[in-house]
């Protein structure tokens, strides 16, 4: 493993070449990968603007399928790799420990969502296809990927992107492509929206930055303003959402993604405490 001087890994590449723009090219890829660094689960999510797809998936746990699932209903939006590709990202290899903010591991979508399902270290193969972004993943469960394989991967990178670059532009120009291509929207966000008539833009930006795992420390060096300025807003955005932990900040956002009615509105937050307050029709 972790030598790609193995005739096994040119025998591989040859054969990836080969399934270039079929069904066969994804699963493929990972037996590819797989020659030269060991993973225990592995797929591929399409981000399109507002929305993700999956159209490989490899892994039989059901925590994971049950994941996944509720990762495209819209768990997504709070997921780090979904806020990276939303800002722009360049193609390459990405190691989530790395684009994860200082207190993911803390947030209630980590603890609630993704600890269960037992992933210990992630890569990503990232690149962006016809204004879509296409993250080719791999997971451990148990240990971390070691120095060795973390140098592999990052070697062979460029050629497998080339490789999936060349298939997904097939796809593209096949008119088969598994999901919806948009050419002209920018991604877009519930949260982009998530008490808009509630909170002033400071404290959005406070809010979104609480959701995603980043400390107030973390929060007030990526928006460039004091650690005291970052307290207050969060006061003050809990009083405005009468709220009093970050738990019950969380539990209003899942809400928002989880009824149609209020997800698709204009402040998906206000919508929300409008409903708890409507009278039920007969």
């Amino acid at each position: 493993m972790s030598d790609i001087n193995r005739p096994e890994w040119y025998c591989s590449l040859v054969n990836l070449r080969k399934t270039i723009g079929t069904p066969d090219f994804y699963r493929a890829f990972f037996a590819t990968v797989e020659q030269v660094v060991s993973f225990d689960y592995s797929g591929v999510f399409v981000y399109s603007d507002d929305h993700v797809d999956c159209v490989h998936l490899q892994g039989n746990s059901d925590n994971y399928h049950k994941f996944v699932d509720l990762y495209l209903d819209g768990l997504y939006l709070l997921d780090p790799h979904y806020s990276m590709l939303a800002k722009g990202a360049s193609n390459g290899l990405y190691r989530f420990q790395d684009i994860a903010p200082d207190c993911y591991h803390q947030t209630e979508y980590y603890q609630r969502f993704v600890k269960p399902v037992g992933i210990t270290d992630e890569f990503d193969f990232i690149i962006k296809i016809d204004d879509c972004y296409y993250d080719l993943y791999i997971d451990k469960l148990t240990g971390v990927f070691n120095a060795d394989e973390t140098h592999v991967l990052e070697t062979i990178t460029p050629i497998l992107l080339d490789f999936v670059e060349e298939h997904g532009l097939r796809q593209v120009e096949s008119n088969t492509q598994a999901v919806s291509v948009s050419k002209s929207k920018s991604y877009s966000s519930i949260f982009d929206s998530l008490g808009t008539s509630l909170l002033t833009q400071r404290e959005q930006d406070v809010f979104q930055c609480i959701l995603h795992g980043h400390s107030s420390k973390s929060t007030a060096n990526k928006l460039n303003i004091a650690l005291g300025t970052v307290k207050i807003h969060r006061r003050n955005i809990y009083n405005k959402l009468d709220i009093s932990t970050q738990s019950e900040l969380f539990s209003l956002c899942i809400q928002s993604l989880a009824i149609p009615q209020v997800s698709g509105a204009s402040d998906p937050l206000a919508a929300l405490r409008e409903s708890y307050t409507s009278p039920v029709s007969d």
